[in-house]
């Protein structure tokens, strides 16, 4: 069955009709092959119409009438003209238009077509809208200049993302929102709350990046014990960060095909949950959004240290939040470490910061950073009973049951319940 085409921005923002998931597959090799990089973004474009006809298809829930669309939203930034966010937005069966809407904000080097098994299940089991956007500089959003026109510190590389989200909800004309971010996302959208908070009821943190202190000296430890050759991938892994140089602008650099079989790998040996033509898909769109002229990808060396540790670390910030929850949601197997959420809770639970947040932290078994993606079921799961304020989750996990030292769970996490 070939299921109704999806319509967005094409090229630089000129409307195309895009292809429906059958002919996408049959043609995702001439895209990757034939067009040029100035024709990315419709590469990546058709890329994203399969990932949400798949949304629409198998991970809808069962619902029997979700609406979808993709859009484009005009946004003013200093010192560049015409830019915009791109957007989807979902709208269940039964929608209540009077609760504050769902914004799900992707994580570094990525868009939202990424978040495609969590859209539909969010929308029908809250029964609230559900927006989608790529942050500024990524996916399939516009590519400002932004070494240009920011000012490469922590604070404007902040307020590039923070300001161009706060254009947009003005324009969206919403009034507050559940706002949930993915890695990167999760640490943009505190930063958002801080400015905003009166914009924003709730916080939803999948596996945010930045949470803990950084303690140089024992992360030097751990690195003098370690294998030689993960020494040796760290050390040069440094070196392209203090260079200046992303994964995306290495991406750039390689021929096309040796770039496609990278991504290739990365997907098809991480991602075992997805079925084969969704793995070529998704392969399709990281490639595609990836070789798009760089742009916010360069905010990463502004506001993180080597080690994806955060110049301005969010345990210090987060507690201080005028908020009412903020939710974390972690991979059991996550590379980012779950205990610094559990240091928030502690320092909450204290009495630092405002007094009145209140903050839990979730776990999502068999799934690691990218937990949308390796176990949607559960952390659909967990994000639902975050919006909802269930407490009786059997995810969450309390500052008592943790071993800080060893980062470990001192009881074992029940199988998480799928939907």
């Amino acid at each position: 069955m070939v299921a109704e085409p999806f319509h967005g921005a094409g090229t630089y923002g000129k409307p195309v009709s895009l292809p429906d998931s059958a002919t996408f597959l049959a043609t995702s090799s001439y895209f990757c092959s034939h067009f040029p990089p100035s024709r990315y973004y419709t590469a990546g474009t058709a890329a994203e119409t399969a990932l949400l006809t798949f949304a629409k298809t198998r991970y809808n829930n069962n619902a029997s009438d979700v609406a979808l669309r993709t859009y484009n939203v005009d946004v003013t930034v200093p010192g560049s003209s015409g830019d915009w966010i791109h957007t989807v937005v979902v709208e269940g069966e039964g929608t209540d238009e009077t609760v504050d809407p769902v914004v799900i904000m992707h994580g570094y080097a990525n868009g939202i077509g990424y978040l495609f098994p969590n859209l539909l299940p969010l929308a029908s089991l809250t029964r609230r809208k559900v927006f989608g956007i790529d942050m500024l500089g990524f996916g399939l959003s516009s590519r400002p200049e932004y070494l240009k026109i920011t000012e490469r510190t922590v604070e404007s590389g902040e307020e590039f993302f923070v300001e161009s989200l706060e254009e947009w909800r003005k324009a969206q004309d919403i009034d507050k929102m559940v706002l949930c971010g993915h890695s990167l996302g999760g640490y943009l959208s505190v930063a958002y709350t801080e400015k905003y908070p009166h914009r924003v009821s709730k916080l939803v943190l999948l596996s945010p990046v930045g949470v803990p202190f950084y303690d140089a000296v024992a992360a030097e430890k751990r690195l003098a014990t370690a294998p030689l050759r993960f020494r040796a991938l760290i050390k040069t892994a440094r070196g392209f960060w203090r260079m200046g140089s992303t994964p995306q602008s290495v991406l750039r650099k390689l021929p096309e095909g040796r770039g496609k079989a990278l991504v290739d790998l990365y997907v098809y040996n991480r991602l075992n949950r997805l079925q084969d033509d969704e793995k070529e898909a998704l392969s399709s769109y990281f490639y595609s959004v990836g070789v798009l002229p760089g742009s916010s990808e360069f905010a990463l060396q502004d506001i993180l240290a080597p080690g994806a540790m955060a110049k301005k670390a969010l345990v210090d910030r987060i507690p201080k939040l005028d908020v009412a929850n903020v939710h974390f949601v972690y991979g059991q197997s996550d590379w980012m470490d779950f205990t610094g959420g559990v240091e928030v809770q502690e320092a909450v639970e204290r009495g630092d910061g405002k007094g009145s947040i209140k903050v839990d932290v979730r776990i999502c078994e068999d799934a690691g950073h990218l937990l949308n993606l390796e176990n949607p079921g559960a952390t659909n799961a967990a994000i639902v009973s975050a919006i909802k304020n269930d407490k009786r989750d059997f995810r969450i996990v309390t500052p008592s049951q943790v071993d800080k030292e060893k980062k470990t769970i001192m009881r074992s996490i029940p199988s998480n319940n799928r939907i």
